[in-house]
C-alpha cells in the first residue's frame, strides 16, 4: 500500500471482551519508545489522568505489530494474517479493554511530538490516549519502508489493569 511522504495516521480503535495469555520472547524498549510514554504521561498528566505504566508485554504486542506492517508493506490494525488488533493484543497481555493508535512518520516530521499532536488533534486518537480505563502502555517504533518512503512506523498498544 503506498502513501504519501506526509506523516500518516490510522484511526484508533477500542475493544473489549475476553482475553488471552501473553506469548512471545522479551522485546527491549528503546529510548525513543520511552520518550513516547513520557509524553503520553505528560499528557495524560495536563488532563488530570494517572499515567499508564510501561508494559513489557504490550511493548512485544506492539514491536511484533510494528514489524509486521513494515515486512509485509501495509498499514492498518488488522495484522498481515486477518488477526484483528484486539485478539493480537491479548495474546500478550490479559485486558478487560485494550486500544490501539498508529502512525506513520518521515525523519523530517518531528518524531514523537509530531505524533503526539496528530494523536491529539484526532478525536478518535485522542479519546485512546485520555482514556481513564487504561492502565498499561507498550510502544512498538521501527524504521523501514511502507510503500516508498522510508518512514518509522509507532504501534502503541494500550490495556485496561485487567
Amino acid at each position: 500500500m503506498t502513501r504519501s511522504p506526509s506523516v500518516s495516521v490510522l484511526l484508533a480503535v477500542l475493544a473489549a471482551g475476553p482475553a488471552i495469555a501473553p506469548a512471545r520472547a522479551e522485546a527491549g524498549i528503546t529510548r525513543a519508545e520511552r520518550a513516547l510514554i513520557r509524553r503520553v504521561n505528560d499528557v495524560r498528566g495536563d488532563h488530570g489522568l494517572s499515567p499508564l505504566r510501561a508494559s513489557s508485554a504490550l511493548n512485544r504486542a506492539a514491536d511484533s505489530h510494528s514489524r509486521d506492517m513494515l515486512r509485509h508493506d501495509f498499514f492498518d490494525h488488522t495484522s498481515s494474517d486477518g488477526t484483528p488488533f484486539d485478539s493480537r493484543i491479548r495474546r500478550y497481555a490479559d485486558a478487560r479493554m485494550v486500544g490501539e493508535n498508529l502512525a506513520a512518520i518521515g525523519r523530517r516530521h518531528g518524531g514523537g511530538r509530531a505524533v503526539m499532536r496528530m494523536w491529539m488533534q484526532s478525536p478518535v486518537h485522542r479519546a485512546v490516549l485520555l482514556s481513564p480505563d487504561y492502565r498499561r502502555i507498550g510502544i512498538g517504533r521501527r524504521w523501514g519502508t511502507l510503500g516508498t518512503s522510508h518512514q518509522a512506523v509507532v504501534t502503541a498498544d494500550f490495556a485496561s489493569r485487567r
